[in-house]
């Protein structure tokens, strides 16, 4: 039997993260120093809106809603975590650039875990749906893989570039 209490604070912890991962999402995709980057990134964060909203879904169908005191937790931290100087402290600092992909990875790593979670109760709890928690771990391998090409493309540029 699923202990439906802890589910849904479970839940509510992942929707509040997710908050905040769609706002580095947006900060990432506004602020990239490379074009490309910033449109793949803008693409993911629809996506990534779109899955909290599913998320929201799954919080509904055990009778649990999002949390409030958790997404402003969450929001704070985010913001927050934009107030360190990265070698910088008047302009943005070109190793921002692969600091929010990190975090971004460190994201849907965490999406992904709880997509896992949930696949593996959906045998128990008749509204968690398999095949739509695979096709959500799928794209989260995908957004795993094109964020790390990403990182390194960006760490490449970051690390190779000359001084002065």
């Amino acid at each position: 039997m699923i202990d439906q209490a802890r589910l849904g604070s479970y839940l509510q912890d992942h929707y509040a993260a997710s908050a905040a991962g769609i706002e580095l999402f947006r900060r990432a995709a506004d602020q990239q120093s490379d074009p490309s980057t910033r449109s793949a990134l803008s693409v993911m964060a629809e996506k990534v809106e779109t899955e909290q909203a599913t998320l929201g879904h799954y919080l509904a169908a055990i009778g649990t809603k999002p949390d409030p005191v958790k997404n402003a937790g969450a929001w704070m931290a985010e913001k927050l975590g934009r107030f360190k100087p990265n070698g910088e402290l008047i302009r943005r600092s070109p190793l921002s650039d692969v600091l929010e992909l990190e975090a971004l990875r460190v994201a849907v790593e965490a999406k992904a875990a709880s997509w896992r979670v949930l696949r593996s109760l959906s045998g128990e709890v008749d509204r968690f749906d398999a095949g739509e928690l695979d096709g959500l771990l799928a794209d989260a391998d995908q957004q795993l893989k094109e964020l790390e090409e990403l990182r390194m493309q960006a760490a490449a540029r970051v690390f190779r570039q000359q001084s002065g």
